[in-house]
């Protein structure tokens, strides 16, 4: 006490021994606390990493630029294991193939503070976004995993998607045309004469996922035609879905999050709190991210509601045919009465009357799609193996995002790759030439096309739409060199990390998509199967990965049939990126496109 007599002054003490002053220190004493979380620091005292500040820990420096490219340069100075605080919650970093495969094989479950990396969501849109393939744990996961390998990955399933994938590719290649022909003439009054790749894509992988996954036309590699812009509702909801899904993954990106997403990585003791000001006192970020999320979940909504009528309708005219009436169903089980949805009625062959909500293709949604997988999952099956509404349109919702930005995003990559690198670009296209031609794509002729196949192994080598993966430690794990986490800690796999390193890919900075055929011989890598890894590993690699392939080739082999390109002036190559959820070019990839002389 005479110590604190002679360090402080007399109104000090005086205030500092007073109730207020003592519940004041108190306060002091447990903001302090929370804000360094000395129990959890002393967990991962063995695991190296950059120091991370009181409540934000390392916020900054991911916000301050590209968080993979800050991840990248951690890797360098700490190695392959480390550890990073995304707010109050420290992030095992692991780039090391090894340890990657080990460990996503043996953990399933993805980290249950996941969803709050990246937003803050509430009602209705946190429901669907728990019951989503990618956070969704335990039955609920399996349950939309039989889902999905019941329509995409079955090989029969497959291969049945590939002549809608074509239409929509050829509609990509007649669009492309025409945006070309548009920017050269734009060119004449001072424009550079390039298209954003990136937008362009986006239009071409909405359309591929209405098509593939439903039947539907959602008209977006068409709604620059005249006829699209006179009023077909199809387009524009396809229009409608491309802003939504954009904006979805723009709100992911820290610089773009609502206020109270940094707040929920700073003080996550204070969840419910944060989520139920978020509901009530939303801010503009807030408001836009949820009314975008909205937009695609009642995508789902009505493409099932839309099954459901389609299915009555089938149901109806077999009855009245067996009655001797005028209806009937087509023998595959789709649905070919027309349907009333909205105004107007779906034409044979896809076309739309004006004022339809939706644009049929092939006479309805299709019997092999996932909505129909789906939908019809859910008749006679036991009670727990049924699909909620809920699920439904989460499972819908899963698969118009992960089917739209990460394709949409490896083509413009690829494509501003080739442009940077003629002598890929040549031959591509003299593969393409002489095993394709003007024909439609077969999965035998797939088959054939190995540069073609190389080409998008490098670019996804190169640019990953997905960075990283993420799981949960479910026990005490060694790392390795006395680095060990406590259960419950979040494994952050570094995928961009493994296919640029330069020990794992030699002359990792190239374009080199012959790395990935025999004549490479292995010896451009990689050194480990397991550094390979864009669509993830283990059970919960992306269950799409085999139609998100063929969609891209489809594209890339009508592109490389049709056009010539190179790099926009001013477009650098690498470009700057940003990472959300997925990482993209920042302003998109602008490529010019020249018509190729008939082969």
């Amino acid at each position: 006490m005479e110590a604190l007599d002679r360090l402080l002054p007399a109104g000090v003490r005086n205030f500092v021994c007073s109730p207020i002053g003592v519940v004041l220190l108190g306060v002091c004493a447990v903001f302090t606390w929370l804000g360094w979380y000395p129990v959890t620091r002393w967990k991962y005292r063995r695991v190296p990493g950059p120091f991370g500040l009181p409540f934000l820990g390392n916020l900054v420096d991911f916000a301050a630029g590209d968080g993979t490219d800050y991840l990248l340069r951690c890797v360098a100075k700490y190695g392959s294991v480390f550890k990073v605080w995304f707010g109050a919650r420290p992030w095992v970093i692991i780039s090391d193939p090894v340890l990657m495969r080990k460990l996503t094989y043996r953990y399933t479950a993805r980290p249950a503070a996941m969803p709050e990396y990246g937003h803050v969501l509430t009602g209705h849109n946190h429901e669907v976004d728990q019951a989503g393939a990618f956070v969704a744990a335990g039955e609920v996961w399996r349950r939309g995993r039989r889902v999905f390998e019941a329509s995409i990955i079955h090989p029969a399933n497959l291969a049945g998607h590939l002549p809608a994938i074509n239409r929509c590719a050829d509609g990509l290649a007649a669009r492309l045309s025409r945006r070309a022909a548009a920017a050269r003439a734009a060119a004449g009054g001072g424009g550079d004469g390039a298209v954003d790749m990136l937008a362009e894509a986006g239009a071409y992988t909405m359309a591929a996922v209405g098509e593939v996954a439903y039947g539907i036309d959602f008209g977006t590699v068409d709604d620059d035609l005249p006829q699209a812009q006179g009023g077909a509702q199809g387009g524009g909801l396809g229009a409608r879905l491309v802003a939504a899904s954009n904006a979805c993954f723009r709100y992911l990106q820290i610089e773009n999050a609502t206020v109270y997403m940094p707040l929920n990585l700073m003080f996550p003791a204070l969840t419910p709190l944060i989520r139920w000001m978020a509901h009530h006192l939303p801010d503009a970020k807030q408001k836009a991210n949820m009314a975008a999320r909205s937009a695609v979940a009642d995508a789902s909504r009505q493409l099932m509601e839309r099954w459901r009528e389609g299915k009555a309708a089938a149901e109806a005219a077999a009855a009245a045919a067996a009655a001797g009436g005028e209806a009937g169903a087509d023998g595959a089980g789709g649905v070919t009465a027309q349907v009333q949805v909205g105004s107007g009625k779906a034409a044979a062959g896809g076309k739309a009357a004006a004022g339809a909500a939706f644009r049929e293709v092939g006479g309805g949604i299709a019997g092999s799609s996932f909505m129909a997988a789906m939908m019809e999952g859910r008749r006679g099956a036991k009670a727990e193996e049924r699909l909620s509404d809920i699920e439904v349109i989460a499972q819908g919702f899963t698969f118009l995002l992960a089917g739209f930005e990460t394709s949409a995003i490896a083509l413009s990559m690829t494509s501003g790759l080739l442009a940077a690198n003629p002598a890929a670009q040549a031959r591509l296209a003299a593969e393409v030439d002489s095993v394709v031609g003007d024909r439609p794509l077969t999965p035998e002729l797939l088959g054939q096309l190995p540069y073609t196949e190389a080409v998008l192994q490098e670019a996804l080598r190169m640019y990953p739409s997905l960075p990283f993966l993420m799981r949960e430690a479910r026990e005490e794990v060694d790392l390795g060199g006395g680095k060990v986490v406590p259960k419950g800690a979040t494994l952050v796999f570094h995928i961009q990390s493994l296919q640029t390193s330069e020990q794992l890919f030699p002359h990792a900075d190239r374009f080199l998509p012959e790395r990935f055929l025999p004549e490479g011989g292995g010896a451009l890598g990689p050194a480990d199967p397991s550094a390979w890894a864009p669509f993830g590993m283990g059970a919960r690699m992306c269950v799409g990965h085999k139609l998100a392939t063929m969609i891209a080739k489809a594209a890339l082999v009508r592109m490389a049939r049709r056009f010539s390109f190179r790099l926009a002036p001013g477009q650098p190559m690498p470009p700057p990126m940003r990472t959300g959820l997925s990482r993209s070019p920042v302003g998109g990839m602008r490529v010019v496109l020249e018509e190729r002389a008939a082969a």
